[in-house]
C-alpha cells in the first residue's frame, strides 16, 4: 500500500530554501501511531495529513505532526498545505481563500498575488522570565548579549514559544544549545525563539532563529506561527521605532543555509492587537509515494 505525498519549501521563492514540509493529501485511515511514524520517516520539522472537515465552516481538516508529537497549530504547515491543495486542484484556482480546520481552531488562508497569507489567532502574552543568566546559559551566550530593554517572555498565537531579544547578529549566530539547561527554561513550552534588530537583508525587520529540540526540531528554518507571535511582541512592546506593523519582514534560516522570508501584518487599534496575518511564497520540490 502506498501513500502519495508532496514536499514543498515554504517561505521562499526558490527551491532548497525556506522550510521543507511533507504533505499527504489523501492519507486514508491511519492510526495516531502511524501518523507519527510517517512524520519520523519524513524527518522534517512537520508533516501534514489532509482530511475532510468536521466543521461545516471549513474546507479541510489538517493534522500536523513533528517527529516528536502532534501539535495544534504551526505556520509553515498551514501555508504549505494550502499551497499543495491549490496546486493539485483540490481547491479551485478561481477561489482566493480557504478555511482549514486545525486542532487550534479554524484558520483562513488567502491568496495575495504570489503569496499565501493565513489569519492567526489573537496573541496571548504569558510569563516573563527574570532569570536572564539561566536563559543565557541555555543558549551558551553571555548574559550581556541579551537585550534587557525588552522582556524574555512566552507568547502564543496557537503555538507557544519563549521569545528572547538579543543585541546583535553576532550573538544570534553564536548560539549553541545547552539542552540540560534549556529543558529547565522551557518546561511546558516546546520552542525557544531568538531575534535581533540587526539584519542581513535591506528589507528585513528582524533576524531570527527558532529551536524546538524536545519535539524533534533541532532548529527550524522558518516558523510562521512564531513569526506571527513575534510580530505581536514587536508591536506590543514597541521594540522598533517607526515600525510599520503591517509590513514586518522576518529573515530566518540563514544559519542553516535555508534562507527564509516571513511576512507579518499586525492590526492594532489604540494599543489593542486585533489581527495577525502571516504569509509568504512556497515552491513544490518533490512528488512521491511512500510505501506502507
Amino acid at each position: 500500500m502506498g501513500q502519495k505525498f508532496f514536499q514543498v519549501d515554504v517561505f521562499t521563492d526558490q527551491a532548497y530554501g525556506g522550510n521543507p514540509l511533507a504533505v499527504f493529501p489523501d492519507p486514508g485511515s491511519l492510526s495516531d501511531a502511524a501518523h507519527l511514524q510517517i512524520a519520523r520517516e519524513m524527518n522534517l520539522s512537520e508533516t501534514t495529513f489532509v482530511y475532510p472537515p468536521k466543521s461545516a465552516d471549513a474546507d479541510f481538516r489538517i493534522r500536523i505532526f513533528t517527529p516528536g508529537k502532534e501539535i495544534p497549530f504551526a505556520g509553515h504547515p498551514t501555508l504549505g498545505t494550502a499551497h499543495i491543495l491549490w496546486e493539485t486542484g483540490k481547491i479551485s484556482s478561481a477561489s482566493d481563500s480557504m478555511v482549514m480546520e486545525l486542532e487550534a481552531g479554524l484558520i483562513k488562508v488567502s491568496k495575495k498575488q504570489k503569496n499565501l497569507f493565513m489569519e492567526q489567532p489573537p496573541p496571548s502574552f504569558g510569563d516573563v522570565f527574570e532569570e536572564m543568566d539561566q536563559v543565557a546559559e541555555a543558549l551558551s551566550i553571555d548574559p550581556d548579549q541579551i537585550e534587557s530593554r525588552f522582556p524574555i517572555q512566552i507568547v502564543s498565537t496557537g503555538f507557544a514559544a519563549v521569545y528572547v531579544p538579543l543585541k546583535n547578529l553576532k550573538a544570534v549566530q553564536s548560539v549553541e544549545l545547552n539542552l540540560a539547561t534549556l529543558r529547565k527554561v522551557l518546561k511546558d513550552v516546546d520552542m525557544i525563539y531568538i531575534f535581533t534588530e540587526e539584519v542581513l537583508g535591506p528589507r528585513s525587520t528582524v533576524h531570527s532563529r527558532a529551536f524546538a529540540p524536545f519535539v524533534g526540531i533541532p532548529e527550524d528554518p522558518a516558523t510562521g506561527s512564531a513569526g506571527g507571535a513575534l510580530g505581536a511582541y514587536l508591536v506590543y512592546h514597541k521594540v522598533i521605532d517607526k515600525l510599520d506593523p503591517s509590513a514586518i519582514v522576518i529573515e530566518q534560516g540563514f544559519e542553516m543555509n535555508r534562507p527564509s522570508t516571513i511576512q507579518v501584518s499586525v492590526g492594532e487599534t489604540a494599543g489593542e492587537i486585533h489581527s495577525i496575518q502571516v504569509g509568504g511564497q512556497s515552491v513544490t520540490v518533490l512528488e512521491g509515494n511512500l510505501r506502507i
